[in-house]
Protein backbone atom coordinates (compact mmCIF):
# COMPACT_ATOMS: atom_id res chain seq x y z
CA UNK A 1 0.00 0.00 0.00
CA UNK A 2 2.80 2.05 0.90
CA UNK A 3 4.42 1.54 -2.61
CA UNK A 4 1.17 2.32 -4.58
CA UNK A 5 0.72 5.64 -2.61
CA UNK A 6 4.99 6.49 -2.99
CA UNK A 7 4.11 5.69 -7.00
CA UNK A 8 1.20 7.77 -7.01
CA UNK A 9 2.72 10.66 -5.21
CA UNK A 10 5.75 10.65 -7.43
CA UNK A 11 3.29 10.67 -10.08
CA UNK A 12 1.61 13.49 -9.18
CA UNK A 13 4.93 15.36 -8.60
CA UNK A 14 6.16 15.19 -11.90
CA UNK A 15 3.03 15.68 -13.66
CA UNK A 16 2.78 19.11 -11.98
CA UNK A 17 6.70 19.77 -12.96
CA UNK A 18 5.83 18.93 -16.67
CA UNK A 19 2.93 21.37 -16.74
CA UNK A 20 5.33 24.34 -15.01
CA UNK A 21 7.82 23.83 -17.71
CA UNK A 22 5.15 23.91 -20.39
CA UNK A 23 4.08 26.94 -19.20
CA UNK A 24 7.64 28.30 -18.47
CA UNK A 25 8.41 27.19 -22.33
CA UNK A 26 5.20 29.22 -23.30
CA UNK A 27 5.78 31.98 -21.57
CA UNK A 28 9.39 32.36 -23.17
CA UNK A 29 8.18 31.90 -26.36
CA UNK A 30 5.63 34.30 -26.03
CA UNK A 31 8.14 36.74 -25.10
CA UNK A 32 10.55 35.94 -28.19
CA UNK A 33 7.29 36.15 -30.55
CA UNK A 34 6.35 39.95 -29.19
CA UNK A 35 9.86 41.00 -29.58
CA UNK A 36 11.00 43.50 -31.86
CA UNK A 37 13.74 41.71 -33.57
CA UNK A 38 11.11 38.73 -34.06
CA UNK A 39 8.60 41.08 -35.47
CA UNK A 40 11.66 42.15 -38.10
CA UNK A 41 12.30 39.00 -38.60
CA UNK A 42 9.14 37.83 -39.60
CA UNK A 43 9.24 40.73 -41.98
CA UNK A 44 12.27 39.95 -43.70
CA UNK A 45 11.06 36.47 -43.92
CA UNK A 46 7.95 37.23 -45.89
CA UNK A 47 9.80 39.92 -48.18
CA UNK A 48 12.26 36.98 -48.99
CA UNK A 49 9.78 34.74 -49.79
CA UNK A 50 7.58 37.16 -52.19
CA UNK A 51 10.74 38.32 -53.93
CA UNK A 52 11.38 34.53 -54.44
CA UNK A 53 8.04 33.97 -55.92
CA UNK A 54 8.61 36.57 -57.97
CA UNK A 55 10.87 34.84 -60.44
CA UNK A 56 8.31 32.60 -61.99
CA UNK A 57 6.17 35.72 -62.76
CA UNK A 58 9.34 36.67 -64.92
CA UNK A 59 9.93 33.52 -66.50
CA UNK A 60 6.01 33.22 -67.07
CA UNK A 61 6.37 37.04 -69.05
CA UNK A 62 9.30 35.75 -71.27
CA UNK A 63 7.70 32.32 -72.35
CA UNK A 64 4.80 34.45 -73.38
CA UNK A 65 6.40 36.27 -75.14
CA UNK A 66 6.13 39.65 -72.99
CA UNK A 67 9.75 40.43 -72.51
CA UNK A 68 12.48 39.95 -74.68
CA UNK A 69 15.94 38.09 -73.94
CA UNK A 70 17.73 40.63 -72.74
CA UNK A 71 14.96 42.02 -70.46
CA UNK A 72 14.64 38.57 -69.31
CA UNK A 73 18.31 38.09 -67.74
CA UNK A 74 18.50 41.48 -66.52
CA UNK A 75 15.05 40.98 -64.59
CA UNK A 76 16.65 37.60 -63.29
CA UNK A 77 19.74 38.71 -62.62
CA UNK A 78 18.42 42.13 -60.41
CA UNK A 79 15.61 39.48 -58.73
CA UNK A 80 18.84 37.45 -57.71
CA UNK A 81 20.78 40.04 -56.19
CA UNK A 82 17.83 41.44 -54.86
CA UNK A 83 16.85 37.96 -53.13
CA UNK A 84 20.07 37.13 -52.39
CA UNK A 85 20.40 40.51 -49.94
CA UNK A 86 17.13 39.76 -48.47
CA UNK A 87 17.82 36.07 -47.33
CA UNK A 88 21.15 37.74 -45.66
CA UNK A 89 19.18 40.43 -43.98
CA UNK A 90 16.68 37.41 -43.20
CA UNK A 91 19.71 35.34 -41.80
CA UNK A 92 21.16 37.96 -39.45
CA UNK A 93 17.95 38.54 -38.00
CA UNK A 94 17.73 34.87 -36.70
CA UNK A 95 21.10 35.26 -35.75
CA UNK A 96 19.73 38.43 -33.67
CA UNK A 97 17.14 35.41 -32.78
CA UNK A 98 19.47 33.07 -31.22
CA UNK A 99 21.80 35.78 -29.55
CA UNK A 100 19.03 37.13 -27.50
CA UNK A 101 17.06 34.26 -26.70
CA UNK A 102 18.15 30.86 -25.50
CA UNK A 103 19.08 28.98 -29.21
CA UNK A 104 17.24 25.69 -28.32
CA UNK A 105 14.09 27.48 -27.83
CA UNK A 106 14.31 29.28 -31.18
CA UNK A 107 15.00 26.13 -32.80
CA UNK A 108 12.62 23.43 -30.84
CA UNK A 109 10.25 26.37 -32.19
CA UNK A 110 11.43 25.83 -35.42
CA UNK A 111 12.44 29.49 -35.82
CA UNK A 112 14.57 28.75 -38.78
CA UNK A 113 16.91 30.93 -40.63
CA UNK A 114 16.51 29.76 -44.48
Amino acid sequence: MRKLIFILGSFLILSCNQDSSKQSDQTVLNEVTQSADYQRYVQAYNEYAACKRERPKITEDYISNKIDDKEFKRRIEVNSQTCAIKKDIFNKYYQLLEAQFDKELVVAHKIMPN
